[in-house]
């Protein structure tokens, strides 16, 4: 049985309605609003994720590891410039976006209950909190980079169509994964003009 998340490749956002099937077999699953699915498969299975609007996932099962943390990203297709006045402040306020954890069961509550404490429910609950922590922590820096002024900041200081900048900024996030966890919007940004200076052409 593999349990997992789909998420957004740039924004780090859970993606619901994913279509996730086994290779050649009948088996399939969507995911839920959380971006969470539960599918059962073996470890020689190849697992498919579709979903209108982004580039297909392919996944051979060549580990153990039952939790997986899936990011597809978005087929990008530039309309028409429109122009939209409105005013606002900037920087924006960083907001308190953090979500609840599952109620699980404690080291010390196992000691009392250690049949339950390493019961499958509980080990999925204990994985999940640890994926629920590390999203919490990547809060900041979700607001910095989904800020439509940080995008055409970008753009402008390195004259990049708005497809290059998904590009790059998926790029980002698979190559610096530390940054997701700053804290500080400051260093974010620094981290986001150093890359884009190396990768721009």
């Amino acid at each position: 049985m593999f349990r997992g998340i789909v998420i957004d490749s740039a924004t780090f956002e859970e993606l619901q309605n994913v279509i996730i099937s086994v290779k050649h077999s009948e088996r399939r699953t969507i995911s839920s609003l959380r971006g969470e699915f539960t599918l059962q498969a073996n470890n020689v299975d190849t697992l498919l994720f579709a979903l209108l609007g982004y580039h297909s996932v392919e996944l051979p099962l060549y580990f153990e590891e039952d939790i997986l943390l899936i990011r597809m990203s978005e087929q990008i297709r530039i309309l028409d410039e429109i122009t939209i006045r409105a005013t606002r402040l900037y920087p924006n306020e960083i907001v308190n976006r953090t979500k609840e954890s599952p109620k699980m069961m404690s080291a010390l509550e196992g000691v009392f209950a250690p049949f339950d404490y390493f019961w499958s429910l509980e080990r999925e609950k204990r994985k999940l909190a640890r994926i629920i922590e590390d999203n919490n922590k990547t809060q900041t820096y979700l607001q910095v980079i989904n800020d439509p002024i940080v995008k055409t900041i970008m753009m402008k200081a390195y004259d990049v169509t708005e497809l290059v900048y998904y590009e790059t900024v998926a790029a980002f996030n698979q190559q610096q994964k530390f940054i997701a966890y700053a804290s500080d919007p400051e260093e974010i940004m620094e981290a986001l003009h150093d890359f884009f200076k190396k990768n721009s052409k």
